[in-house]
């Protein structure tokens, strides 16, 4: 029922998964049903393992993940604690989305804390080293299928991937 009232506002669900069962069970069902097109997941790891099952962040563990999501999904990471940067740096190069900053981790470094500020710039400094460029708002809703704002102009992808 509450697929049915997401599909029938227009709302664009995100997929935190933690562990393969909520790709291959949970978020399965719905998409295969049809009540998801071009899914967007967030897989979150390195949480403590007793919420919702969740896996420890190795690149193989994210890898598996990466490789269990469904072939229209787009996906981003979310690292818990010192996971963060490694995590996040490692889904940049599976192809994925980053989500930074204190809700998941409150150091810059061991022993320091951070702001959100200095993980956001931290990672738009990595992006752009790694020859990448962050999304605007306007294309990270178009990236996950959100409809533009309204007055938005649409996203011209071809300019903003420089080609």
């Amino acid at each position: 029922m509450l697929a049915q009232k997401l599909r029938e506002k227009g709302i664009k669900p995100e997929w935190e998964v933690f562990n393969p069962a909520h790709i291959l069970q949970d978020a399965a069902s719905l998409i295969n049903a049809g009540y998801d097109t071009h899914p967007f997941f967030n897989i979150l790891l390195n949480c403590d393992r007793a919420f919702q099952g969740a896996l420890p962040y190795t690149p193989r563990i994210l890898q598996m993940m990466v490789d269990l999501l469904p072939d229209d999904a787009v996906f981003g990471t979310s690292g818990i604690g010192p996971s963060q940067l490694p995590l996040g740096v490692n889904t940049l190069l599976l192809g994925g989305h980053v989500r930074v900053g204190l809700e998941d981790n409150l150091y810059y470094e061991r022993g320091v804390l951070a702001t959100n500020v200095q993980l956001v710039e931290r990672i738009v400094r990595i992006i752009r080293e790694m020859d990448m460029e962050p999304a605007t708002a306007a294309e990270a809703r178009e990236i996950i299928g959100l409809p533009a704002l309204r007055g938005e102009p649409k996203v011209d992808r071809t300019a903003a991937q420089g080609g």
